[in-house]
């Protein structure tokens, strides 16, 4: 089974920001932006999709820059 080490706090990913060169904040899975969503819902970390990478949201606090980064998913 494939899992993304990001949601499952495996590494601490770091993007860089293609504007200013800043460290950018790693925010959600993109498709948790465009899904139903509850504060109480669970999240499945153990994603079994047959994708061989997890988008995630990247955002830059120094020039509001948002950008999406594709995590490569690992062997459980």
């Amino acid at each position: 089974m494939l899992i993304c080490p990001v949601c499952n706090g495996i590494v601490e990913y770091t993007a860089i920001c293609p504007v200013c060169k800043n460290s950018m904040k790693v925010l959600d899975r993109v498709e948790y932006y465009y899904d139903e969503y509850s504060l109480n819902q669970e999240q499945d970390l153990n994603d079994i999709s047959k994708d061989m990478y997890c988008s995630h949201y990247c955002y830059c606090e120094m020039c509001n820059k948002t950008i999406i980064t594709k995590v490569d998913k690992v062997k459980e």
